[in-house]
């Protein structure tokens, strides 16, 4: 077991990015700035399958791994600017009942919430993950 360990956790990382990819796209994050997300969990999908199917491309795939892991932290600042922003713009008033549901007269829109501020550094610690496993793996 202790020979494929570095296998097993790019596997991981490799299911990682799919599932990181799969979530952005039913969040709806493609467009503007935010398409650097899918791309960069789609080039850390490709970059850790191709470590690990052709050892001699480790070094490239580990330089584009630690890539998508800075491309996490551009997201991380892009987020807190957003929470932030959001922040010190204009409080809202939601009308509630006693048992905390919205009252039946008021007619206004959901809006959608803040951007969670950390969900970006899961790219960062994928590619991070996935550069490990390769640097590791030996040939």
């Amino acid at each position: 077991m202790r020979r494929h360990l570095p296998e097993v956790f790019g596997l991981f990382a490799l299911m990682g990015f799919f599932l990181t990819l799969a979530e952005l796209f039913l969040m709806g994050h493609v467009e503007g700035v935010q398409v650097v997300a899918p791309i960069a969990a789609t080039l850390g999908a490709l970059a850790v399958g191709l470590g690990l199917l052709l050892p001699q491309s480790r070094p490239l795939a580990v330089a584009l791994l630690l890539l998508v892991g800075g491309a996490g932290l551009v997201g991380l600042l892009e987020h807190l600017e957003a929470s932030l922003g959001e922040a010190q713009g204009t409080p809202r008033v939601v009308l509630v009942d006693e048992e905390g549901e919205a009252w039946p007269g008021w007619e206004g829109k959901e809006q959608e919430g803040t951007p969670p501020p950390l969900a970006p550094l899961s790219l960062s610690g994928l590619g991070l993950l996935g550069a490990l496993a390769l640097w590791v793996r030996e040939p």
